[in-house]
């Protein structure tokens, strides 16, 4: 290729993963679980790892992630899983196959309680990984990291990290369990110290 038909393909690359990415969210938001899971990738090693959720690995258990945790929850009367994204930096590999994004989001959120549906601010970042498979852009790591979950009445300094009981491994049928603990080079916020470790976004590649 000439230098200006690699460039024009590194263009089109991020620009399908930042699709790929966007139309996950309105999926997931929108309850169509089928394509959700074909954003995924069908590699041995696809991931994903939500908040506290612990990691899922493998396209059985990334099913069991979606369909038997995250869709009985959010499928519930009142729930909202919307989630902005923002600041994306996305890069792709020299041989045009792997690439990683990452962004911050805001989350406009509610989830049950002993008390009812709860009205949750939520704000972390999506540390991700894409693979090509037949031309085609798919999710291979996700990872949201929360920084904090508060009630909205509430704040991040007073709640820094609201818990979901339903995301609790703990409580899960042991098929849905995850395969591997959180992040553990992932500090959420808190009220009372400094972060010092966060996820840094994907240094810049050439061609």
């Amino acid at each position: 290729m000439s230098s200006a038909e690699t460039t024009a393909q590194r263009l089109l690359d991020i620009s399908e993963i930042a699709n790929l990415q966007g139309r996950y969210m309105y999926y997931l938001e929108a309850h169509d679980y089928p394509k959700v899971l074909d954003s995924f990738s069908r590699d041995p090693e696809v991931s994903v790892e939500i908040g506290e959720s612990g990691v899922y690995v493998g396209p059985a258990k990334v099913e069991a992630m979606f369909l038997k945790v995250l869709k009985p929850l959010f499928s519930l009367p009142g729930a909202l899983p919307l989630h902005m994204l923002t600041t994306p930096v996305i890069e792709v590999d020299p041989d045009g196959v792997r690439g990683w994004g990452m962004w911050q989001t805001l989350g406009c959120n509610s989830f049950p309680t002993p008390a009812g549906m709860t009205a949750v601010w939520q704000q972390g970042i999506y540390d991700n990984a894409y693979v090509k498979e037949d031309g085609r852009w798919k999710i291979l790591r996700m990872r949201w990291l929360p920084n904090f979950r508060t009630s909205f009445d509430k704040g991040w300094v007073k709640e820094p990290l609201f818990k979901v009981e339903p995301l609790n491994p703990s409580k899960l049928p042991l098929d849905s369990r995850p395969d591997l603990p959180p992040s553990a080079a992932f500090e959420s916020y808190s009220p009372t110290a400094v972060r010092h470790r966060a996820p840094r976004p994907p240094e810049p590649t050439s061609r």
